[in-house]
């Protein structure tokens, strides 16, 4: 798959994302540099991927005065774990993960649930606020509305958008967020 670039919209931020096969698994990684609520940022992301699009793990790093680190692994069951091993809890029943400032993890639920137009499915997160590195469990909804058009809405906060896929399910715009330019 080529590289996609997004540019945000509602902040300043450019992303550039790879989305590699690499046999056993897929490898996701973005880099995302950009200004959001007067933070400057540089944040770089991999996410690895069993090939039916579940999420083993994933690492972020940001750059700069403030640099920050995180890795979490999963077992594939719901259950996930810190970089010395310790399960954490308050992410049980966590299939997916949903990082703030890139579109793409809004890809992984819409690939692993194999939904047809009108289902629907409620799945909860682990979300990732950037760059603040927040992380919370999160209740999302995910609606086929056709081929590669959903909605998808936040069952905590109220928001919802109407998202496009590209052929390999990976998002084109984000409405009022974020555009894909390459």
């Amino acid at each position: 798959m080529k590289p996609v670039v997004w540019q945000g919209v509602r902040w300043t931020s450019t992303e550039y994302f790879t989305l590699e096969d690499k046999g056993l698994y897929q490898l996701a990684q973005g880099s995302i540099t950009g200004v959001i609520r007067e933070l400057p940022f540089s944040i770089h992301y991999e996410v690895e991927l069993t090939n039916d699009w579940k999420t083993d793990s994933f690492y972020l790093r940001s750059y700069g005065p403030d640099a920050r680190e995180l890795k979490v692994t999963s077992n594939l069951l719901g259950q996930w774990y810190d970089r010395e091993g310790n399960q954490i809890t308050a992410f049980d029943d966590c299939h997916d993960i949903d990082i703030s400032l890139t579109p793409f993890t809004n890809s992984l639920p819409i690939k692993r649930l194999h939904l047809q137009p009108g289902q629907h499915a409620d799945i909860n997160v682990i979300y990732i606020l950037l760059p603040e590195f927040e992380l919370q469990k999160v209740r999302q909804r995910y609606t086929m509305i056709r081929d590669n058009y959903w909605l998808y809405e936040n069952l905590d906060s109220g928001f919802s958008a109407k998202l496009s896929f590209d052929e390999y399910g990976i998002m084109n715009d984000y409405p009022g967020y974020l555009q894909r330019r390459y």
